[in-house]
């Protein structure tokens, strides 16, 4: 005797043999992984930075220690790490003389302000930052006035300061702030941070050698 089977086991089956049928006879790039362009490596890196909660002390991504959170993501980051203090250095190399306009003082600022000090000099204080490259990252800057003021509040937590690289000594830090509190009628000062006392100067010459702590923001 024989089974007649339902119409729709028959319409099933031809949709599976046809799908089978396509995989089979596809060309071999079908097969190929998707490639992953730089983009998007990048936006994932940073989907992934974004999935943990960091504590004021705790390692950061970059390898620094997270000193800032403005406790909620704003369009600059969340969070702050600092990396190792770098080799004293002028502001703007011996361009210290140099205006360099438009740089600004809030948190969020530094990496914009290291931008234009990097595209103007051709040393000094932010190319060191910018050349930097801890934990693998490339995105270090030289901290703005408010950021360098929030490191040092928190500076027995993220601790190695006073001590270069080269065994130098250093009090005071730079910032990425110009001042306009030029003493010789140019604009040859810059914000710095004194973490022997917590004071903040605007009227530092950027000839200066003072220490150089890179910032990252994540």
């Amino acid at each position: 005797m024989k089974v007649q089977l339902p119409k729709t086991i028959f319409v099933a089956i031809a949709v599976s043999a046809f799908v089978l049928s396509a995989c089979s006879s596809g060309s071999s790039d079908s097969a190929s992984p998707v490639a992953t362009t730089p983009a998007a490596e990048s936006a994932e890196a940073e989907v992934v930075e974004a999935q943990w909660e960091y504590q004021i002390g705790d390692a950061g991504p970059g390898g620094g220690i997270v000193f800032f959170d403005a406790g909620s993501v704003q369009p600059w980051g969340r969070y702050l790490e600092a990396g190792p203090q770098l080799d004293g250095a002028e502001w703007c190399g011996e361009d210290w003389e140099l205006d360099i306009p438009g740089t600004m003082t809030a948190i969020g600022s530094g990496a914009a302000n290291t931008t234009l000090m990097v595209d103007a000099c051709k040393a000094g204080a932010a190319t060191s930052v910018r050349e930097f490259d801890g934990g693998g990252m490339t995105d270090w800057f030289l901290p703005s006035k408010d950021e360098l003021n929030e490191l040092y509040e928190q500076r027995d937590i993220v601790g190695g300061f006073g001590i270069g690289n080269a065994g130098s000594s250093f009090d005071a830090y730079w910032s990425s702030t110009q001042s306009d509190a030029g003493t010789t009628g140019f604009a040859d000062v810059a914000w710095t941070q004194y973490f022997d006392g917590g004071e903040q100067q605007g009227n530092d010459c950027k000839c200066n050698l003072y220490g150089v702590l890179p910032v990252r923001a994540f």
